[in-house]
């Protein structure tokens, strides 16, 4: 690429620069606006806002690299003339050399539009204590709580259409990748107590967890951890409050499905804690050997068999209990 850049910048005939200066900038201000104009009008049909169909347009109003081949290419084999070529090389390479200064002034004038009357520029809400990362059906919940209590908070979204829709409903979404240091320390982590990981992508969740426990150690992470594997790598970086997305809504389930067998409120409760407390010291042990495949099957077995020798145990000391209880009663009378 750099080699085909420095082609070209030689080829370029820059006398016509100085000879039709006036030309070349109207023909470049011509081929942008109506790039913009284009792809504007592409962002709205294509349901985005207008401040992001704006940041598509300005985004990508330059020519590309391909043209310098075509122009060429077209001269080479006398399609067009080689001056028309030439002329529309330096057109293409002055919407290269604007398009950055554009997007920049758009950039600084979103973020002063946008900081107008925002409740996120209130000092009151300036520092809030909880950063929720991840504004999804997981991340919505532990918000939705929040506003209910009062509680001020950030919250990052790295899919720039659902942060559009949420902003529909009156949810403070911001867009940006949680996993980005600047976007951390712009949304005041280090003045922040608790950190939501309600990221889906599980390597951007790990990432993100990472670079909060190397700069912000003192932030307390509460996890949502799509599976087994996905929870081990937030062990491993020390991730004390972990939650599997699908564990306590399995366990909820599992009460209704035993008192609809016909256990009482009571026991099916406590059968499930148990499973629970079960299952929770062999994440612990399988943490050590999750890189061994036959040692972690071996534990999962080993745990398996631990698990029905509980509840065997259980039952075995339910049964007597209930047999005695006939005979209290027949004495007591």
């Amino acid at each position: 690429m750099g080699l085909f850049f420095i082609g070209v910048g030689m080829s370029a005939n820059l006398s016509l620069v100085r000879e039709k200066p006036f030309l070349i900038l109207g023909l470049t201000a011509g081929f942008m606006a109506l790039k913009i104009g284009i792809l504007w009008a592409i962002g709205r049909l294509s349901g985005l806002s207008p401040g992001a169909g704006r940041g598509l347009a300005l985004s990508l109003p330059s020519g590309g690299e391909f043209a310098f081949v075509l122009f060429g290419l077209a001269a080479g084999l006398g399609i067009v003339d080689r001056e028309i070529a030439d002329l529309l090389v330096l057109v293409v390479t002055a919407s290269m050399i604007v398009s950055p200064m554009l997007l920049a002034l758009f950039d600084v004038g979103f973020k002063a539009s946008e900081s107008d009357g925002r409740p996120f520029d209130k000092p009151a809400e300036l520092y809030p204590k909880v950063i929720i990362a991840g504004f999804g059906r997981f991340g919505q919940i532990v918000g939705r709580i929040l506003l209910a209590k009062k509680i001020a908070f950030t919250a990052l979204e790295a899919n720039q259409t659902q942060v559009d829709f949420l902003r529909q409903f009156g949810n403070q979404v911001y867009y940006g990748d949680a996993s980005r240091l600047e976007l951390l320390r712009a949304a005041h982590a280090e003045n922040a107590e608790i950190f939501v990981l309600a990221i889906d992508d599980v390597d951007a969740s790990v990432r993100t967890a990472e670079l909060i426990r190397k700069h912000f150690p003192h932030l307390k992470i509460f996890a949502r951890a799509r599976n087994r594997q996905h929870a081990f790598r937030l062990m491993d970086l020390a991730v004390r409050y972990n939650i599997r997305e699908t564990l306590a809504s399995s366990l909820e389930m599992s009460v209704q499905v035993l008192e609809a067998l016909g256990l009482s409120k009571s026991k099916a409760v406590e059968t499930v804690h148990r499973f629970r407390l079960h299952d929770e010291a062999t994440m612990a042990a399988q943490l050590a050997v999750k890189d061994d495949a036959k040692k972690f099957l071996a534990t999962t077995r080993e745990s398996a068999e631990q698990l029905r020798h509980l509840f065997e145990t259980d039952t075995a000391q339910s049964e007597p209990r209930a047999a005695q209880q006939p005979q209290a009663a027949s004495s007591n009378a």
